[in-house]
């Protein structure tokens, strides 16, 4: 079948997703990331591990949307050459695509851990938990082995000079596609599975805690405190649940269509099925972007005072005052003694 027996729209689909569907999925990224730098920046939450990991990631996110997202649209939305006209941001585009997504996930992998720990029944896996000295360090440390790990990229990519901007051929091409499949998305992947289940437990183990806490032994004032704790650890985590959840959707698709394209890179395909697969491929492409753009929302609906605290942050609400009737403070104090 030849290539004008095609629909015309089909050929231009592709175009059209990465114009339309791009832009959109970049504007709620670029503020959505702006609005989890703002929140996780924020007095109450600045002092969590869990904050610190969320906080770069969403530097990352910002980052990712501003470098790898747009010169998408750009290159295949809007046909302006990029990549593919000078040979040394062929080769950091490259590299920042997996580096940004390597840090996305290893960020939230690590603020999920740090849950998990902060939930333990085991006294000495809670002390691992929340210990934001360690949550810096590590934030370092995933910089310095993913820049060594994914170096070969700033190496072995290149074809600017030809109008291409892709692995070199031979061995390195195929390598470097298995690397991305089962190194970028399937680990990932299955990290983030088995973190999901622990942390599920988490959710259902904080709740039960929440239950038990005596209201007597605690004082008033000290019991509404430590409950209020107990509620934003126990959304912190919800959080984190449904990240993950977004993490698999956006990733296995990519993953699968990585994985078939170096299987059936050889094999003989009409006009029909090849514009077909390159809109199923655009789509798949783009929903991968979706794992960067959605963590805002996915905060917005796990947590029900992260719209006060945002609102709070840029000043546009007052902060939240406590005040203490004579009664409380009088009841607090023959509790003490």
């Amino acid at each position: 079948m030849s290539s004008s027996s095609v629909s015309p729209g089909l050929l231009i689909a592709p175009t059209q997703l990465n114009i339309y569907f791009g832009l959109f999925i970049y504007v709620t990224g670029v503020l959505g990331s702006i609005g989890n730098v703002i929140i996780y920046r924020s007095r109450s939450l600045r002092d969590r591990a869990c904050s610190v990991y969320l906080l770069w990631r969403s530097v990352v996110d910002f980052i990712y949307m501003n470098s790898i997202l747009l010169t998408r649209i750009l290159q295949k939305g809007f046909k302006i050459s990029i990549t593919t006209r000078y040979e040394y941001l062929c080769k950091i585009r490259q590299f920042g695509s997996s580096y940004g997504n390597q840090l996305a996930f290893m960020f939230l992998a690590l603020a999920t851990l740090d849950r998990i720990f902060l939930a333990h029944r085991s006294a000495a896996l809670r002390r691992w938990g929340n210990r934001v000295s360690l949550a810096r360090k590590l934030v370092i440390f995933s910089c310095v082995i993913w820049l060594i790990a994914l170096f070969h990229k700033l190496i072995w990519y290149g074809g600017a000079a030809n109008g291409k901007c892709e692995a070199q051929p031979g061995f390195y091409a195929y390598f470097d596609n298995l690397f991305g499949a089962i190194v970028t998305c399937l680990f990932p992947m299955i990290v983030l599975t088995i973190l999901g289940v622990f942390i599920g437990r988490s959710v259902h183990h904080i709740a039960e805690r929440r239950r038990v806490v005596p209201a007597v032994a605690n004082g008033g004032g000290n019991h509404g405190e430590q409950s209020a704790i107990q509620k934003m650890d126990v959304q912190l985590t919800t959080m984190l649940f449904l990240d993950i959840f977004v993490a698999m959707i956006s990733f296995l698709p990519y993953a699968a269509n990585l994985i078939y394209g170096n299987i059936t890179g050889n094999w003989s395909k009409s006009a029909l099925q090849v514009a077909w697969e390159n809109v199923i491929g655009e789509i798949i492409n783009l929903l991968s972007y979706t794992f960067f753009s959605t963590s805002f929302y996915v905060s917005i609906i796990s947590l029900t005072g992260f719209r006060d605290q945002l609102l709070r942050a840029i000043r546009l609400k007052k902060p939240k005052v406590t005040v203490y009737s004579r009664t409380a403070v009088t009841t607090n104090r023959t509790a003490q003694i």
